[in-house]
């Protein structure tokens, strides 16, 4: 109808009809504009709000998987004392030596919990999102996913290390790899009196238990670094709300 209008008012060189016409389709225009940009912002707001609620789920999935960790590797202190005193004994006692093997069980199991990223990686790829929110939030963000893929390598890199030196490199170990979670798949193939007196095994076997205890202190460093994290992500919730 409009457009049929403009055509004959210029026609008739009706000028004053045609810049009528044309104010009027291009208020249009722009309403239907400003109406998308509208629409759109308020989705992404909703989205953030989203966001944000996840965040904050990870946080507390990552407490979790930390605290059950730590747990774990506290629970085994005792048995790698043990340990330790056995290979300073050399005592060839069925129980050292299943202390040993115990604790090589321990030493080389998977001490890398799967910290949950993904709600951090997909507000990361959305820049209108993240428009949304202040600038000083932004810096915490990308202060928390360096420190979270630097934890997620390290403590991949220390795991490999820790089966590396004690399952690969050493002949005095055994390990039925097809059967992971036997109690019994990582064993001494020699009795505790020779390994005692074997130091490349003794420094190994001390630097993997170092390895297990600098999981320890990074587990107990990134803690921190997540309280941070959340003390900002509501600090955020807060300026949002």
């Amino acid at each position: 109808m409009i457009t049929r209008r403009f055509a004959s008012a210029i026609r008739r060189q009706d000028w004053v009809v045609v810049c009528i016409e044309f104010v009027l389709v291009f208020a249009g225009v722009v309403i239907a504009l400003q109406f998308d940009n509208w629409n759109t912002v308020n989705r992404n707001q909703v989205a953030l709000t989203e966001m944000l609620d996840r965040l904050e789920a990870e946080l507390d999935l990552n407490d979790r998987l930390i605290e059950s960790m730590l747990d774990r590797i506290g629970n085994s202190d005792d048995q790698r004392a043990t340990a330790f005193e056995a290979l300073e004994t050399c005592d060839d006692s069925p129980a050292y030596t299943l202390t040993m093997n115990a604790v090589l069980q321990e030493l080389t199991g998977d001490f890398s919990p799967l910290l949950a990223s993904t709600t951090l990686e997909q507000l990361n790829r959305r820049d209108p999102i993240l428009e949304l929110l202040s600038s000083e939030f932004r810096l915490e963000i990308g202060v928390y996913t360096n420190a979270i893929l630097e934890e997620q390598h390290q403590l991949a890199f220390n795991a490999g290390l820790r089966w590396d030196q004690h399952v690969i490199k050493h002949p005095h170990v055994t390990a039925n790899l097809g059967n992971y979670d036997d109690p019994s798949a990582i064993t001494l193939a020699v009795p505790m009196s020779t390994v005692c007196q074997d130091s490349k095994f003794r420094r190994q076997f001390f630097i993997t238990a170092v390895f297990l205890d600098s999981t320890r202190t990074r587990l107990t460093a990134f803690k921190a670094k997540m309280g941070a994290f959340r003390d900002a992500l509501a600090a955020e919730v807060t300026r949002r709300s």
